[in-house]
């Protein structure tokens, strides 16, 4: 189920002309909106990607040169085969978006679709969507129309970036990025030159791009931050659609923007120090490495709830028994030690194999009032949950739980213990 990535950077300085009161219009709304997104350094939020995979009842046949229309959860032609959901901290810097996982230590150097690997990914929603059609030279527009709703009227334009000036990247199946020019319209209220709606829409897309065209629809919003107002969108949606006629959609909220000092180091510090009330000495050594293949029984605290579970979010567990060294009693991790985890993966099949696909990874555990890398393997095998099969089988750097089941929901409560063995800890990303 793995979907290309779709980047958008920063562009250059403005240039078009448009005549009469539609210019106006425009010019204010380009003043409101630079205003915004050259302060967007200074603020970070936590986004949530509630994405949906789509399937045509009837399936097309592929055709060079083509690509069907977009379709949503509301066409009768179309069936939901699966959904997931993603969590990330974004912020903007540098020209660029960056992302982390919510609450790790620092932002990320990967790209996206480095972090989460599998399905539909975007970047620019965040505000780089703006720069890239407000500041770009090469970005011509054209009055569409002026429509009144409740009263007020709004003026919608067009646009379009040709490829020349283009930074919109389209990742290919091969790894590399193509740039590809694209177009779209957005709606401004005339009398507040306050920006509400802005559209991006590619041609078709080179055919090993992995879809054949994307749209996304970015609505806006005031968000009092700090002491002044930051312009978000109140929700994105990425559509992508395929020749033989899936389609995805991924909606995008943000929440919880706060604003961080230019002169500070970004940071999102999380309860992974030590367990409250506990404290490393001075001179404390870190324990070394656990060895490879040591066994480990892992119990939940945090209970995962597919309704509300993200890929992002962080879990918490302990060991259910002391971890021994191998072929000997002597016990290098006793029973009750915290560990820190993130889930990797929430995803909920709707086809004939219904079901929940629920990865975690554990990166951390808590000793002596030190933090140290752990990682682990789960052992394969399989368990009962509230009636239902589970299988469970290693991941890379982790476990995944495959909960058969027609349920509309499922939770992994607390208390639930499986068995995994010790790996060797990746040079972590927190």
């Amino acid at each position: 189920m793995k979907f290309q990535v779709l980047i958008l950077l920063a562009a250059g300085a403005f240039a078009q002309d448009i005549s009469s009161e539609a210019k106006t219009v425009l010019d204010r709304a380009r003043a409101n909106v630079l205003n915004t997104t050259r302060r967007l350094p200074k603020y970070m939020c936590l986004e949530t990607i509630e994405r949906t995979y789509l399937r045509r009842r009837q399936p097309l046949f592929p055709k060079a040169g083509s690509c069907p229309v977009f379709i949503g959860k509301e066409n009768p032609d179309a069936r939901v085969t699966a959904t997931d959901r993603v969590r990330l901290d974004v912020a903007v810097a540098e020209g660029g978006e960056i992302d982390s996982w919510p609450q790790a230590s620092s932002f990320d150097t990967r790209n996206i679709d480095e972090i989460v690997t599998t399905g539909p990914t975007s970047t620019g929603a965040f505000g780089i969507n703006l720069m890239q059609v407000f500041e770009n030279q090469g970005t011509k527009f054209r009055l569409n129309g002026v429509e009144t709703s409740n009263g007020r009227r709004i003026f919608v334009f067009e646009y379009s970036v040709p490829l020349e000036t283009s930074h919109y990247m389209v990742k290919r199946m091969s790894g590399s990025r193509v740039k590809i020019a694209y177009s779209g319209d957005f709606t401004v209220v005339a009398d507040t030159a306050e920006l509400t709606r802005l559209t991006i829409e590619t041609g078709l897309l080179p055919s090993n791009a992995g879809m054949c065209r994307a749209l996304t629809i970015n609505t806006y919003h005031h968000v009092k931050v700090g002491d002044g107002e930051f312009l978000i969108p109140l929700q994105s949606v990425l559509r992508t659609a395929r020749d033989d006629g899936s389609a995805t959609e991924s909606v995008t909220t943000f929440s919880g923007c706060h604003e961080y000092g230019a002169e500070s180091t970004i940071r999102f510090d999380s309860d992974d120090s030590s367990e409250p009330g506990s404290a490393a000495s001075a001179d404390a050594k870190p324990p070394g490495p656990l060895p490879w293949g040591a066994d480990v029984t892992i119990k939940l605290e945090t209970p995962v709830d597919s309704d509300t579970a993200a890929a992002g979010d962080l879990v918490w567990a302990r060991t259910a028994a002391p971890i021994r060294k191998p072929k000997s009693k002597a016990i290098l991790v006793p029973a009750g030690t915290r560990i820190r985890g993130r889930i990797m993966e929430v995803t909920h099949y709707l086809e004939s194999d219904r079901g929940f696909d629920i990865a975690m990874v554990f990166d951390r555990y808590q000793l002596g009032g030190m933090t140290v890398p752990f990682a682990a393997i789960l052992k394969p095998g399989k368990t009962r949950l509230a009636g239902s099969e589970v299988v469970l089988q290693a991941i890379e750097g982790g476990g995944k739980l495959t909960i058969h089941t027609k349920a509309a929901k499922t939770v992994v409560p607390q208390g639930f213990e499986s068995k995994w063995m010790v790996a060797t800890p990746p040079k972590t990303r927190s």
